[in-house]
């Protein structure tokens, strides 16, 4: 939903030797991303909203009664509810586009952990816990890459110099768009977020920038994927701690 993102193109430098914009053409420009950063906002606000109501049926059904002995299945289980609660607030409280992200990502993460617990309860073994694209949280999980085996019979050969690209691709966890826009020297369809008014120089009008590009000390999402890359998040947003600070 975010190829959209193309008027950010608005706010980059201009290039050397062409005439600063005048003081009207920076408020329109600013006037306009503000605006399509609002319809951004709103529909992610109907998708999280989706999610959320999604993750509380599902709870409601298949709600379990577990008995102390059983560690596993009770962690992940009280994990869940806790997410979907973390969730919920994040919704009623979402000021940009990464807040609106996390409620997706732990409404998601409580389907995930609730189905965990049932596997536990029923004497399985739960499958491993998706791990979602850095650059995106709402893009899908992040592909996995393993060296190919040696044949059989042959020796292993000497690996091969890795390039910029593929050393950028392996940089952080990406879902194969990401990761093959990454190998293509393209564009990504990035996460954005308002930088807040604390964080920018004096004078200086809105920014919109990718979301990890936020300082972590007004963000609590940059460097956790919106929380999805930190077990303490629905304890952390239950708590107040999510909230950043206004200047």
């Amino acid at each position: 939903m975010f190829r959209r993102w193309w008027f950010l193109r608005l706010l980059r430098p201009a290039e050397p030797g062409t005439r600063p914009p005048g003081r009207r053409e920076s408020k329109q420009a600013r006037e306009f991303v503000l605006r399509e950063w609002q319809v951004l906002r709103d529909r992610l606000a109907e998708i999280a909203a989706e999610r959320v109501t999604a993750a509380g049926d599902l709870l409601r059904v298949a709600e379990l009664q577990l008995p102390p002995e059983e560690t596993a299945a009770r962690r992940n289980y009280l994990w869940a509810l806790e997410a979907y609660d973390a969730a919920g607030r994040l919704l009623d409280e979402a000021e940009d586009l990464p807040d609106l992200t996390a409620a997706v990502v732990l409404a998601e993460q409580a389907v995930e952990r609730l189905a965990a617990a049932h596997t536990a309860h029923a004497g399985g073994r739960p499958r491993p816990f998706a791990v979602r694209c850095f650059y995106n949280p709402l893009h899908g999980p992040a592909v996995r890459t393993a060296a190919k085996p040696a044949a059989a019979g042959r020796k292993a050969r000497r690996r091969p110099t890795v390039g910029a690209r593929e050393a950028a691709a392996e940089r952080r966890p990406a879902c194969a768009a990401c990761r093959n826009a990454i190998l293509a020297g393209q564009g990504l369809d990035v996460l954005p977020a308002l930088l807040p008014a604390g964080a920018r120089r004096r004078g200086d009008g809105p920014v919109l920038v990718p979301y990890y590009a936020v300082p972590q000390q007004w963000s609590p999402w940059s460097a956790t994927a919106c929380g999805a890359y930190d077990e303490r998040t629905p304890a952390l947003v239950l708590r107040g701690g999510h909230r950043r600070p206004h200047p």
